[in-house]
């Protein structure tokens, strides 16, 4: 290690776009009329105060809530919701998850007449479940899906886990990194609510840091489902990929790659790449959100080097 990075390294925070299209295309995400942006703040600081990731588009009535990771520099990240009912006015964002342990990834659904939510709770061992209140503002506790101890060849436990629905059963998508490579782990059932999840006898359905990580939830449109991932074969959160399954039931899993990076690293939005996509259906318009990387030289260890020298004393 060299005296500059003992003291100076490389950080990557992330920021986010919602934008706007007429037509459903996976391949042309950049192009879309931007409606809002949430970026990065304090760049200039030893670490930014905030960083805002992994956004979620969810549709209740004639409103598009928005919700997303939040977090700010030193402590652990939180779940917040921003909505508007014209695409043009956002309200301001409002906390809907805190707790003890980090959150990320709210993947947001609605099931049986009530609004649940799925984040990315990894710290905590488990996939766990959260049940919405009537306007959105606050999701409650209800059930751990899955548990799994973390052992020493498990770096990451649980990571990005979403549900897919399909024909009366839910597939459970969830990554978990054995030894530094990502497996991406399926499981099933008939019932969130009552019934366990069971693995499916392909799991994993892919082993990788290209593509074996999440980057969003399963996007079902015109009868095809496209499954997103990072990549994270070099550092995190360089591109995302879409994968088309083509064979899902309790005993079958096929995916292809339909697209490669569709983030254009080294443009003006996704300089860094990014490691989210989401889409969803709004009135005429589909609705694109992506988070976008940026990586720049911090000096936030020197910077706690030197707080911790005058806490000590």
């Amino acid at each position: 290690m060299s005296l500059f990075s003992k003291f100076f390294n490389k950080d990557d925070d992330f920021g986010i776009i919602v934008s706007q299209n007429s037509q459903f295309d996976l391949t042309q995400v950049q192009r879309c009329s931007q409606i809002l942006r949430l970026d990065i703040d304090n760049l200039l600081k030893p670490k930014p105060l905030l960083t805002q990731a992994d956004p979620f588009l969810f549709v209740k009535g004639n409103t598009l809530y928005l919700f997303y990771e939040s977090e700010r520099s030193g402590e652990k990240g939180i779940i917040r919701m921003k909505k508007s009912d014209d695409l043009s006015h956002w309200s301001s964002p409002v906390t809907v998850l805190d707790q003890p342990f980090h959150l990320s990834f709210p993947f947001v659904f609605d099931y049986a007449g009530d609004v649940f939510m799925i984040p990315e709770t990894q710290a905590s061992e488990s996939i766990r479940l959260y049940r919405g209140n009537k306007d959105l503002t606050d999701f409650t506790f209800e059930r751990a899906l899955l548990t799994q101890p973390r052992t020493e060849d498990v770096k990451f436990n649980f990571c990005d886990s979403h549900l897919l629905e399909k024909d009366g059963i839910f597939y459970l998508f969830t990554s978990v990194s054995y030894n530094w490579t990502y497996h991406l782990e399926l499981y099933y059932t008939d019932d969130i609510l009552n019934h366990d999840f069971v693995k499916h006898p392909l799991s994993p359905v892919y082993i990788g840091n290209d593509f074996g990580r999440s980057g969003g939830s399963i996007i079902h449109l015109d009868d095809n489902y496209y499954r997103i991932s990072q990549d994270c074969s070099r550092s995190y959160g360089e591109n995302v990929s879409i994968h088309r399954i083509t064979a899902l039931d309790k005993h079958v899993y096929k995916e292809e790659l339909y697209k490669k990076d569709i983030l254009e690293v080294g443009g003006k939005i996704y300089q860094d790449g990014g490691h989210q996509l989401n889409v969803i259906k709004y009135g005429d318009s589909y609705i694109y959100a992506t988070d976008f990387r940026h990586v720049s030289w911090c000096w936030y260890q020197l910077y706690l080097r030197i707080k911790n020298a005058f806490v000590k004393k």
